[in-house]
């Protein structure tokens, strides 16, 4: 099959070169689009110096900050244009370690949907570790599907699925929303197990972010 590598990139100029470094190691073979979602620091201009003789790296930019879920879209849109028949994406930052890519791959040659899970022990950050208890209990409750971790943006899918779980979150809730629509759709799916790192705890969704999201279950749930 053949699989992208979707990175989205926002102000993440050199976590992002060390990621792409790692993917092209971890697989000899697969592409990356990679998506600078309007930054505001150096990325783009550091990612096209350093990638633009590798015909392996496909850079591509959005003026202004749409955020990560449009950032998605715009690189799953370029992969299928190229070819692809399944993307997986992996977070610029680090917190995704590329070593399980090709276990994404192997997952995504018997399953139409992979999702990557950690374990969340009394190190990860508060708001993660609890939301991720709450967001799984009301997958299970009300949207039919049992997930470890639905916080967790290492994930890929085949591209004939794409059309059924077409998100509309811009920015966080992305990685729910996506769940939601595998469960309302019985979707199979695998999921794999990555390591915990946690690059920056001061990072990444709030508890503004974690309301949001929560207010969005119903209409989720009544959403065709």
């Amino acid at each position: 099959m053949n699989i992208f590598v979707v990175v989205p990139v926002y102000n993440e100029e050199y976590r992002a070169v060390e990621t792409v470094n790692k993917i092209l190691l971890v697989d000899k073979k697969v592409k990356i689009v990679l998506i600078d979602d309007g930054s505001s620091d150096n990325s783009l201009k550091i990612l096209r110096d350093k990638f633009k003789k590798n015909k392996r790296v496909i850079i591509s930019s959005h003026v202004i900050n749409l955020g990560k879920g449009a950032a998605m879209k715009t690189g799953l849109k370029i992969a299928f244009k190229l070819g692809a028949q399944g993307v997986v994406f992996v977070d610029a930052d680090g917190q995704h370690n590329p070593k399980y890519l090709p276990k994404f791959i192997e997952e995504l040659n018997k399953y139409p949907m992979v999702f990557g899970f950690r374990l969340l022990n009394k190190d990860a950050p508060w708001l993660r570790r609890n939301g991720n208890r709450f967001a799984s209990w009301s997958m299970r409750t009300f949207f039919n599907i049992q997930r470890k971790d639905l916080l967790c943006g290492f994930l890929g899918f085949r591209k004939e699925i794409y059309k059924k779980i077409k998100w509309k979150s811009t920015r966080y809730g992305i990685e729910t929303e996506m769940a939601i629509k595998v469960g309302k759709n019985k979707i199979p799916f695998s999921e794999v197990k990555i390591d915990t790192i946690y690059i920056d705890k001061y990072k990444g969704m709030t508890i503004f972010d974690a309301f949001k999201i929560i207010f969005r279950l119903p209409f989720w749930f009544f959403e065709k």
